[in-house]
């Protein structure tokens, strides 16, 4: 998924980053950066992922 697919996913579960963040006991440039693909915490990835029902690598290919 493109980064603007995944963005909209977190927007559509928790209506901003911040939230988002909050629920996966992470900052917000932390999950940003996450979701923008430039720092690769396979952790948070792993988080975000089950929090969307979804496989990593359906995430971020």
């Amino acid at each position: 998924m493109t980064t603007l697919e995944i963005k909209f996913l977190v927007y559509e579960k928790w209506g901003s980053i911040t939230a988002a963040a909050r629920e996966l006991h992470c900052s917000r440039s932390q999950l940003s950066y996450c979701i923008a693909k430039r720092r690769h915490s396979h952790e948070l990835r792993s988080r975000l992922a089950a929090a969307l029902d979804m496989r990593v690598e359906e995430l971020f290919g």
